[in-house]
């Protein structure tokens, strides 16, 4: 199988940034271009020089004595490094480098090798600089080579990290979307019997049992589709009515029986009225930490939920959402978890809640945090860039 992961297209937006950040400008690379060739011709060695190094560390040496035909591994790694002294670091450039990451993944090559790999290739090029460059111009050849170095390494690191990720993430997806028919069809299935049994009938509450089990299925089904499908789509944020999202928020929760009973009080700074972020992302952290509200406030004799909003400038200006409910709060062997996938505390929860709402908020370059206040209830607060 070959996962559509390992066909992602090039990001050379961000590719290029990560060369300016580098400052790898024109002038830069004119203090390298007198010894481009001195480079070029030592490709040979090169290879030569890294063959020995991995083949002197027993788990390479394995996988090196395994191939049919080392020898094209010694032409790979001669053709790499002629590559990054022969190319400008172009498009083509970034999106060779970027090939070499997905192949990566491809075979399954450890990401520590590739780092170690680079640590190697520094100390050649630190030969061939005392050996062909002049004193006087070796430091600033060797700067050079440095940030020409380290922007192979994030983008081919980059490209692996992505790869990866998105692997998981389909393998992931694949498995709710084989499972979510058969769960839907066994719910279905059950109501049907269940109609036919005698509310008296012990096997009635027995089923019962079952179909809410199932039910629970379908729930995390869905929101590891919701999950999945947020960490692989591209945020586009805009200016968003803070005011206008929670009101959306509160209308559609207010179709669930729990929430009827809990009464809301909304404070929104009109100083603090907007924020920027991806619409539906962020629509789908405010219901999932809102329904976590509601359904702990529930719980409580007063059930209340209290939201508010303020400005935040630090570090940058922000807006900054509280979110409060009068339910029983946290416990403190509980609080690093609840952000972890598949971890619940509620009967029936699918552990997906705030994970969506902290990969939503993340997305969207804001952070979120928890505060149980003993006595008192919990306290969320979400900080975002102001719109």
């Amino acid at each position: 199988m070959r996962y559509e992961a390992l066909s992602l297209s090039v990001p050379y937006g961000k590719l290029n940034a990560l060369k300016v950040q580098l400052g790898l400008t024109v002038d830069a690379l004119a203090e390298l271009a007198p010894y481009r060739k001195a480079f070029i011709e030592n490709s040979r060695a090169f290879s030569g020089y890294f063959y020995e190094v991995f083949m002197g560390i027993p788990d390479t040496r394995k996988i090196i004595e395994g191939l049919e035909d080392p020898q094209s591994l010694k032409d790979a790694w001669a053709n790499w490094f002629r590559t990054v002294f022969m190319l400008e670091l172009d498009e083509n450039f970034l999106a060779y480098l970027w090939r070499i990451g997905i192949r990566h993944v491809e075979v399954n090559l450890d990401q520590r090798y590739t780092n170690l790999g680079f640590s190697v290739v520094r100390q050649f090029c630190r030969q061939v600089i005392e050996k062909e460059v002049p004193p006087s111009s070796a430091a600033r050849v060797t700067f050079v080579i440095d940030k020409i170095l380290d922007l192979c390494l994030l983008v081919e690191t980059s490209a692996f990290i992505e790869a990866s990720s998105r692997c998981d993430i389909e393998i992931i997806k694949g498995i709710a979307d084989r499972i979510r028919n058969p769960i839907t069809i066994i719910g279905g299935n059950l109501k049907r019997i269940q109609k036919l049994l005698d509310a008296k009938d012990p096997s009635y509450c027995v089923v019962e049992d079952i179909i809410a089990q199932s039910s629970r299925c379908e729930s995390m089904v869905a929101d590891i589709k919701t999950y999945v499908d947020m960490f692989q789509k591209e945020s586009y944020p805009v200016k968003i009515s803070l005011p206008d999202l929670v009101r959306l928020v509160l209308d559609e929760l207010s179709e669930k029986k729990y929430a009827q009973k809990v009464n809301v009080e909304t404070s929104l700074d009109p100083l603090a009225s907007s924020i920027e972020a991806d619409p539906p992302d962020i629509k789908a952290a405010f219901y999932q930490v809102l329904e976590n509200a509601f359904e702990a406030a529930a719980a409580n004799p007063a059930p209340s939920v209290r939201i508010a909003s303020g400005p935040y400038r630090a570090p940058f200006n922000a807006v900054k959402i509280t979110i409060f409910n009068s339910g029983i709060p946290p416990r403190a062997e509980d609080m690093e978890k609840l952000f972890s996938l598949f971890y619940s505390t509620k009967p029936g929860g699918s552990g997906f809640g705030l994970p969506i709402a902290r990969l939503a908020v993340r997305k969207n370059l804001g952070r979120i945090t928890l505060e149980p206040l003993p006595g008192e209830g919990t306290r969320v607060t979400i900080v975002l860039p102001k719109g």
